[in-house]
């Protein structure tokens, strides 16, 4: 059985979006509430699996109540799905990075099910499993902690006190993050430091190409048309490893 915690303070809403989820299957509980207060209560005595978090309360903030989730050492990793009826206020980072997402309304039925459904698809047994072999990393932006798998990582790049890590699901900004503190914290055998402000995932790696500047190339990478540099100081390590990857010897 598997508890699902919907905060929508519009009743009809609320009782659309409950009947949708309990359509999905009988291993769903769903526990219904129009406030926050009433959110942490139900959180705290039950666990919830996943929250359906409406963000344009009319009276209280609903990502207010999810900053404070997070707080709470047991939902630190829990899914959070925002409901909203302004795409464009949707911050890119919830989408497909596994922590977050959102479903617009008016509610898409399949929609929502396939997302529940995928969600919770064998969270239990899996969950020992994405620990050892799909390592990821916390990172802190707008203010949340979003979870990005390693493996998804293409490249990191990092300007004076800006940290971007593009991944296969989009760019994700990071401010005050260091490029030595992110390369330790990523610490995988394909993603190496290719110039003082670039780290390159080796397997994405499609081209790497001269430019008219002598002290470094253009890097090039599958699924995004962002580059990277390549500085002279790490030429050989990066060649190196592209060459292997490239004739088999380092997947």
């Amino acid at each position: 059985m598997y508890n699902i915690l919907i905060l929508e303070d519009d009743c009809i809403q609320l009782k659309t979006l409950s009947e949708i989820i309990k359509q999905s299957g009988e291993m769903y509980h769903v526990y219904e509430t129009t406030n926050t207060t009433e959110a942490f209560k139900i959180a705290q005595q039950k666990m919830i699996d996943i929250f359906y978090v409406d963000i344009n309360l009319k009276n209280e903030s609903g990502l207010k109540f999810a900053l404070e989730i997070r707080k709470i050492e047991r939902y630190k990793l829990n899914w959070i799905v925002f409901v909203t009826i302004y795409k464009e206020y949707m911050l890119s980072a919830f989408k497909k990075i596994h922590c977050y997402d959102y479903i617009l309304k008016p509610y898409n039925k399949e929609n929502i099910q396939r997302i529940t459904k995928l969600l919770l698809s064998d969270s239990s047994e899996q969950a020992t499993v994405t620990e050892i072999s799909e390592r990821f990393i916390i990172v802190p932006i707008k203010n949340i902690q979003v979870k990005i798998f390693v493996n998804e990582i293409i490249f990191v790049e990092v300007f004076i006190r800006t940290s971007i890590i593009h991944t296969v699901n989009g760019s994700f900004t990071i401010d005050y993050l260091s490029l030595k503190k992110l390369n330790s914290m990523i610490d995988d055998k394909n993603i190496f430091q290719s110039h003082r402000s670039y780290l390159v995932n080796i397997k994405y790696i499609n081209k790497i190409e001269k430019t008219n500047n002598k002290v470094s190339c253009k890097i090039y990478f599958c699924n995004t048309d962002e580059t990277a540099l390549l500085g002279n100081n790490y030429k050989k390590c990066i060649m190196d490893k592209f060459n292997n990857a490239i004739g088999g010897g380092d997947k």
